[in-house]
This record gives C-alpha cells, structure tokens and sequence, in this order.
C-alpha cells in the first residue's frame, strides 16, 4: 500500500513538472523578443475603428462635461458602428477623431481653467475676498478663431452652415437674463442679429416671410446661398429645467464666433466698417435697426499712419539728447507699414491729396459693392426690392414693430411707430399705411381717411405675392385670408384652394398681357410697312396694305387661338378648384368625365408590382420599402389636411346659414 501511495505521488509531480515545462515554453515563445514586452495585441475590426466614450474620456483625461463641450465645438459626433462590440447602449466615436482630439490647444485651457477654479474655490473657502478677487481677474480666456478657420476654409461653406446658427442666436437673444442664461450672452446675441439684418437692410435680401405658431419664419440670399431661419415671438419665455443649458451654450459659444466672423465679412465686402456704431440716444428709445449708423470704413487709419512714422523711444534718462538728435531705425513693421503709405500716395498723386480724398474713396467703394449687388438680379429680385418704395408705414404699438420694421425697410419702404425714436410722427402727412392689430372707432378711420388701415399680415403677405395686394380684406376687425406658407409649393399632395386659385389669376393675366402685347406689335408692324413705303407709286402702296391686312389677319386667327387655350386651361383649372372630377369646358362639347383603370388592370399592375419585389435583392428590397413608407406617410398629412378644411369649410358654411334661419 505504502509501495502504491508512492507511485502515484511521484506520478502527480512528474504531471505538475511537465505543465510547467509547457508553460515556460509557451511564456519563451511570447516574450521571444524583448522589445514586445507589454504590447498589447493590435485591434481589428470595428474595436480598431471605433472607441466608446469611456475609452475616450481616459485616453483624453478630461471629465465628461469638458469632452462634451470639446467635441461639440470640433464637431466630433458619435457614429454607429455596425458591430457594437460593447453593448447596443453605448456611445461610439471614432477613433481617429479621438486621437484628433488628443493634439487640439483647447484641452491646455480646460485645464488651466479646472486649476483656477481650484484656487478660486480654495481662497472662498478661507474667506480671503481679496486674494480670490485678485484670481478672478486673472481667469484664463481662449479664442476659437483657430477653430472657424478649421471647420470652415471657405467663407461659402460658413454661410451654408449658417442656419442653425441663426436659429439659435435668434432665440436666445428672445430670452430673458437669468441664472442659466447670463446677460452678457443675451447682449451679445441681440448685438449680433441686429448687426446681421442691418446687412439685409442694406442689401435688400430678404426673399420670403411666414408667421406661425412658433415665430416668423424668414428667407434671405447672401452672396447666392439661401439662409432660413426662425425669429421667436416677443413674449416673456420662463427657462425650462427639462433643457440642457450647458449643451445650447456650448453650441452658442462656437455660433458666436462663427456669425462674429461672417458679419465682418459682410461689412467689408460692402466697404462698411465693423462693428458698426449704434446710437444710444435711439437705442434707449427703442429703436432696433434705426438706432444702427453704418458708416465707410477708413481706408487709411489713424493707425496706420502713426505706424509709418518712427517714433524715437528711450530707456534712461541719460540717452535723451542722443535720442533728440538721432532717431532710432525704424523697425520692419513700420517699414512695411510705410512702403503701403508710398504706395498709395504714388497711386493718388501725393500724400495730402490721399488723405483729403479718402472718404470719398471710401463712398465710391460703398457705391461701387451696391451697383455690384444689383448687377446680375432677375427683375422678381428687383421688383421685390422696390416693393414699398414710396409707402410710408405706422405701426401701432400692439403690432411686431421690429419684424415689421426689417420687413418693410428691406422692401425699400419707411415706418414710423408710436414711441419716442420713430421719426415719423402719427400726425404726418407723409404715412400712406397704418398698420393696426385691433379694433379701431369708427370716428378714428374717419379722421384717417387718408391711409390705407390695415392689418400686419398684409405686410407679408405682400413680401410672398411680390405685389401690393388690395388692402380691404385686410381691414382691421375683418378676418384675414389665409396666411400661406411660401416655403411650401403642394409637392406634398396637398395645395391649398386659395393658391390654386392665385394661380388661376396668374396665368389669367398673362394671357391678357400676351395678347395685348400681340395687338400692340400688329399695330406696329402696320404703321411700320405704311411710313416705309408711303414714298412709292399708290399701286403698289395699295397693295402691300392689302397684304398686310392679311398677315394682320393670320396673326390675329394665331392669337386667337392661343387665348382659346389658355381660357380652355383657366376652365380646367377652376373646375378642379371646384373639386369636381376632369371636364371639358369648351364651347359646344358634352362633359365627359376621365374613366379610371378598370379592376382587372389594377390587379394584373399589382401583381407585376409584388414579381418585381420578388427579384429585388435584400438591400434593394429595404430601400424601396422605405420609400413606400415616406410616400404613405405624406399621402397620410395631405389627406389629414383636406380633411380640416373640409370641416373648416363646412362650419363657415354654418356660421354663415344657421339652421331655422331664413335665406
């Protein structure tokens, strides 16, 4: 027994001998080369592409509120890897944008801010008030100017981001200074906007206005890019605690460098120097735009000038009779700032007459950027310019005085409202529009016979019709037509009744015009043989009248023809209007109403439909699926809309007929 016992311990040490030989083999065959000692295995796939967020917080060392802001400023957003190899919950990056972030100057700063709030936070916790004030005035600052130039190289592709940038400037501008919003972002904000549509103002490139729910809606093109954006109403908005205020202010902080970069931009192209001076007399009034004093910028400034000149500077007191006599060399900016100076003056015919004629350099620049702008506009551009020119407009102190201001000057018009800063009082004679949003006496529209009263509507109306529209349904204490949004043309399935029949009216008119225009040129065309030929034999003047009296007649049988159609088309129009089914309305004809596929046509379209799914491969298959569900969806809105103005009809109809009464 003992004999056995043994056997088998020397067997169990022979097995722990022979792991432990395999192992330091295998421990050899790791670390065979010495320099692979701690290196861990390269990743493949997506856990070489993409890093989560946890790994990027550690790689970074920052907290998650600094990544935050740090990728929302460099504009590193999270992706979806197609194997998420941490879970379907997790935030995804990808891992070279970490490692871009890794090199960026602003993590330097973030740390250098978390380091003084530690002294700030050290000092107010010792209560030594002086040394924490002494700290604070030495905060450390940064600038993204680096960042605007990175993220956008061109000034087009600033202006093509432009428009969630305008958005939200516009809405906090709206907002009220509070613990979340600090006031000096609020100033700021207003600043910038009211620097922004002063532009507009200038050039007049406004394009489309809509009031909704939300705000009003504007459209403008700047240097041929579209911008659009959303202007909040007045009203006294109370910050949300279900908002991130952290978040909108980072996007904030990038935005403001962005439109303080584009606004410069703008200025100088027009010769306009920036930032422009506001009136404070005006602005404590209440003026908005009319409080803004765009002037031409200098084109040599006092900076400069003094720049040209070397100064003597001394150290000590015992070089001060050396320094009056001898001038010190100028250095190399004041040498390059002195050639520029010589450089104009040789272009202008000397130094004194540069300097007398640099303002009006600078106007003729100014004049110069205005004839650019109107060179190379379609005459719908310029016709809405000058759409207010010579209107002259009160607002009442109820109405959106500063939407209606921008508006109206950016059409070319004047306003004036009731307040201190209006330079038109309400008494004057010059006021052709007064724009009211209540009810007013009767004895009050009698004294004011003179104006057109009318609502704010008709305002933006107009801008989107590009036409002065009659004023009387716009009365004040009638109900408006309805307010159409132009930045929807019925692609969507669904086109109001109202713009079909604008349209209707439209191709009315210029099937009027085109056959003015055709009798006019007729008529030309006839005096024109008649003088040219009124020199020759009276045989042949008689005969080239006969003859022209039949080309006449040709023509007008062509006209006539053409105005049949385009009546036949206005018919067809106005019947689908009626929303009764295709019919012709021609003289003399029988209504015959289209017939649809019959059912077995629809069945045999279906089936073909279902074979050519059938052959599509997976991806195809999705894709279309995908499309049929976007187009049922809008299928859906368009007929949730007629809906609503099937029963917005039917209850006009029975406000206007009620039952038991008598028609």
């Amino acid at each position: 027994w003992t004999a056995c016992l043994g056997q088998m311990a020397k067997a169990g040490e022979a097995a722990k001998a022979r792991a432990e030989r395999k192992s330091n083999i295998k421990q050899k065959k790791k670390f065979k080369n010495k320099n692979s000692i701690g290196v861990t295995k390269k990743k493949v796939g997506s856990a070489g592409r993409y890093c989560t967020r946890t790994q990027a917080i550690k790689k970074l060392q920052v907290t998650l509120k600094d990544f935050r802001r740090l990728c929302i400023l460099k504009g590193v957003y999270p992706r979806e890897p197609k194997n998420k190899f941490k879970g379907g919950s997790t935030t995804y990056y990808f891992a070279k944008d970490i490692g871009f972030l890794a090199h960026e100057p602003l993590l330097e700063k973030f740390r250098e801010q978390k380091a003084f709030l530690k002294k700030v936070r050290r000092a107010c916790g010792r209560h030594e008030k002086k040394i924490a004030m002494r700290l604070d005035a030495r905060r450390p600052v940064y600038k993204l100017d680096h960042l605007i130039r990175e993220r956008y190289p061109t000034f087009l592709d600033a202006l093509e981001d432009l428009d969630d940038a305008l958005c939200l400037v516009h809405l906090f501008a709206s907002l009220a200074s509070s613990k979340l919003v600090p006031p000096k972002r609020v100033q700021t904000c207003v600043r910038l906007t009211r620097e922004l549509q002063a532009y507009l103002v200038k050039t007049r490139s406004l394009r489309k206005v809509f009031v909704s729910i939300k705000g009003f809606y504007y459209q403008a093109e700047v240097h041929g890019v579209t911008l659009t954006w959303i202007v909040p109403h007045a009203f006294a908005q109370q910050p949300s605690m279900q908002v991130d205020y952290r978040v909108l202010l980072s996007f904030l902080e990038l935005y403001e460098a962005l439109l303080t970069f584009v606004n410069f931009k703008l200025y100088h192209t027009l010769g306009l120097s920036y930032p422009p001076q506001i009136d404070s007399q005006l602005d404590d009034s209440g003026a908005f735009l009319s409080a803004m004093l765009l002037k031409p910028r200098e084109l040599y400034p006092d900076t400069l000038r003094d720049a040209a000149l070397p100064v003597a500077t001394t150290d000590s007191a015992d070089h001060t009779a050396d320094a009056e006599t001898k001038p010190m060399r100028p250095s190399s900016k004041q040498l390059q700032a002195l050639q520029c100076r010589l450089a104009g003056v040789d272009r202008d015919g000397g130094g004194d007459t540069a300097d007398e004629h640099a303002p009006i350099a600078a106007q003729q620049e100014v004049e110069s950027a205005d004839t650019l702008l109107d060179d190379g506009i379609s005459e719908e551009v310029q016709a809405k310019r000058k759409l207010f020119e010579g209107c002259t407009f009160f607002c009442g102190r109820e109405t959106p005085v500063a939407s209606l201001e921008f508006v109206v000057l950016a059409c070319g018009g004047q306003i004036g409202w009731d307040g201190e800063a209006s330079a038109i009082l309400s008494a004057s004679e010059l006021i052709t529009h007064q724009v009211v949003d209540r009810q007013m006496h009767p004895e009050q529209q009698q004294t004011q016979r003179a104006r057109e009263i009318i609502q704010p509507q008709w305002v933006f109306d107009c801008v989107n019709a590009r036409e002065l529209l009659p004023t009387h349904p716009y009365r004040p204490g009638k109900v408006c037509p309805p307010h159409l949004s132009p930045f929807v043309d019925g692609a969507e399935g669904y086109t109001p009744k109202e713009r079909m029949q604008a349209a209707i009216g439209q191709l009315a008119e210029q099937g009027d015009e085109e056959g003015e225009v055709g009798n006019h040129g007729s008529d030309e065309g006839e005096l024109g043989t008649d003088e040219e030929e009124g020199d020759e034999d009276g045989d042949d003047d008689g005969d080239e009248r006969d003859d022209a009296s039949d080309d006449g007649g040709e023509d007008d049988e062509v006209e006539g023809e053409e105005e049949e159609d385009a009546a036949q088309f206005a018919r067809e129009l106005k019947a689908e209007v009626s929303g009764a089914a295709y019919v012709d309305t021609g003289k003399g004809r029988t209504t015959k109403k289209h017939r649809g596929p019959s059912a077995a046509a629809e069945k045999q379209q279906q089936e073909d439909k279902e074979l050519a799914k059938l052959v599509m491969s997976r991806k195809k298959r999705r894709l279309y699926d995908r499309m049929q569900y976007g187009i049922e969806k809008k299928a859906a809105a368009a007929e949730e809309l007629k809906r609503k103005r099937e029963a917005l009809s039917s209850n006009v109809k029975k406000a206007k007929h009620p039952k038991g009464a008598k028609r």
